[in-house]
C-alpha cells in the first residue's frame, strides 16, 4: 500500500483539479496512474500487472485506498440507507462480486482501482456540495406542478442532445419520456428525431447487420428488452428513427469485460465498457445525420454529469433530464446532501412530478449530474 498511496493521492488531487465533468478527464486521469486503456479483448491483462497474483496482491492495497474513501465518505449517510448510491458499483464494497475464475480476478482488479478513483473524486464532490449547499439552494429552481407537465418546454431550443435518463422499473417515467419525445416532435415539426436507447438490442445475431442503423417496426418485437416499452414502436410509425445501443454481439464477445457470469453489469469497469461501446454508435450515427436530434434514453447512471465515463458532456448543445421516481437518493450523490429538503421526495397524492432546475449559468448543474429532474409519485 505504502509505495501506492502517494501516487494514488496525487491522482486524487488531479482529479480534484479538473472541472470537467466529462469522459475525458476520467480517462486523462486514469492513464496517468494506470497507462493507456488496454485493448478490450478478454484475453488482455492490466499493464501494471504480470500475472494474477500480482494483481490480486494489487487488489488488496487498492481495496485498503477505497475502503479509506468510503470510511470518510460514510459519515454522510443518511440515516435509514445503509450507503450512499454511488457505492453499489463500486467493486469494492460489494459482497456480490467474489472473483471465482481468472476472468472475473482481471475484470474486479481494473474495476478496483476505477471504483477507488471513483470513490475518491465523489466524496470530493459531496463534500463540496455540502459546504455550498445553501448557494446551490439559491440557485436550484423547484416547481410543484398542479397540471400535466409539457415536458419538452423544459428543452433549450438549442439542445441538440437531449440525454434522458431513467430510474428502471417504474412505468410513469416510461410515460414521462413518451410523451416528451412527441411533446417535442409537436413543438418542432421540421426536426428529425433520434431516440438511442439502452432497451433495445442494435444487433441480435453474431452475423446480422451494421450497427447503428434504425430499427423498423417489424424487426423492433424482436429486439425489445422488455414489453414496457411499446411505446418505442409509437416513435417508429411516426417516423421517429429508433437505434438501438444495447449490442449483442459485443456483449457476448465482451463478456468477460462487462459483466463476468452476469454478477457486474453495474460496475464501474462494465459501465465504462457499455458507455463506450454506445459512444461510438452515437458517434456514427451523429456523423451520418448531423442535422438530427438525439435523444439517448438510458438508464440515469449512463448519463448522469459526474458518473464515470458518462455519456453526458457539459454544453450548450447538451441537456440532461434525470426521471427519479419517490426521491432524489437512488443514484444521484446530490441527493445525499439534499435529502433534507422538503423537494427532495415526491408529494403524496398527486399524480404530477416535483420539478428540480438549474439556470443554464449556474455551475452547479455539471455539480448535481443534471440540467433538470423530475421525481414522481411511485405507483
Amino acid at each position: 500500500m505504502r509505495p501506492f498511496l502517494p501516487v494514488f493521492l496525487m491522482v486524487c488531487c488531479s482529479v480534484s483539479a479538473s472541472a470537467g465533468p466529462g469522459p475525458s478527464a476520467w480517462r486523462s486521469a486514469l492513464q496517468r496512474v494506470f497507462g493507456k486503456p488496454a485493448v478490450q479483448t478478454p484475453a488482455v491483462l492490466p499493464a501494471a500487472a504480470q500475472s494474477i497474483e500480482q494483481q490480486v496482491l494489487l487488489s488488496r492495497e487498492l481495496n485498503r485506498s477505497a475502503a479509506m474513501y468510503w470510511k470518510s465518505s460514510h459519515s454522510l449517510v443518511p440515516p435509514g440507507q445503509s450507503r450512499l448510491p454511488y457505492q453499489s458499483m463500486a467493486g469494492v464494497s460489494s459482497k456480490s462480486i467474489r472473483p471465482a475464475t481468472a476472468e472475473d480476478s482481471r475484470f474486479t482488479i481494473i474495476n478496483n482501482r476505477m471504483a477507488a478513483l471513483w470513490l475518491s473524486v465523489t466524496a470530493r464532490d459531496l463534500a463540496l456540495m455540502r459546504a455550498r449547499k445553501d448557494d446551490m439552494l439559491r440557485s436550484l429552481q423547484v416547481a410543484y406542478p398542479q397540471a400535466p407537465v409539457n415536458y419538452a418546454a423544459l428543452i433549450p431550443e438549442k439542445a441538440r442532445y437531449i440525454a434522458v435518463g431513467e430510474e428502471h422499473g417504474f412505468p410513469a417515467l416510461r410515460q414521462a419520456f413518451e410523451e416528451l419525445v412527441f411533446q417535442y416532435r409537436a413543438t418542432y415539426p421540421e426536426r428529425k428525431i433520434i431516440v438511442l436507447t439502452e432497451f433495445v438490442f442494435d444487433r441480435t445475431l453474431p452475423l446480422s447487420e451494421k450497427t447503428g442503423l434504425p430499427v423498423s417496426s417489424l424487426a423492433l418485437k424482436y429486439r425489445r428488452v422488455s414489453p414496457d416499452f411499446k411505446f418505442l414502436d409509437k416513435f417508429v410509425k411516426n417516423g421517429i428513427d429508433v437505434i438501438g445501443l444495447e449490442d449483442e454481439r459485443y456483449f457476448r464477445n465482451h463478456q468477460q469485460l462487462i459483466t463476468p457470469s452476469f454478477r457486474q453489469v453495474e460496475s464501474v469497469y462494465g459501465m465504462k465498457q457499455r458507455n463506450d461501446h454506445w459512444r461510438k454508435i452515437i458517434e456514427d450515427v451523429r456523423q451520418r445525420e448531423p442535422g438530427a436530434v438525439f435523444f439517448i434514453y438510458t438508464g440515469n447512471m449512463h448519463v448522469h454529469y459526474r458518473a464515470p465515463f458518462t455519456l453526458a458532456r457539459s454544453s450548450p448543445q447538451v441537456f440532461v433530464l434525470q426521471l427519479l421516481a419517490k426521491d432524489l437518493g437512488k443514484d444521484l450523490p446530490f441527493g445525499a446532501v439534499m435529502l433534507d429538503q422538503p423537494f427532495a421526495r415526491a408529494r403524496a397524492k398527486t399524480a404530477f412530478p416535483t420539478l428540480l432546475s438549474w439556470p443554464a449559468t449556474s455551475p452547479y448543474r455539471p455539480l448535481s449530474g443534471f440540467d433538470a429532474c423530475l421525481i414522481f409519485p411511485a405507483r
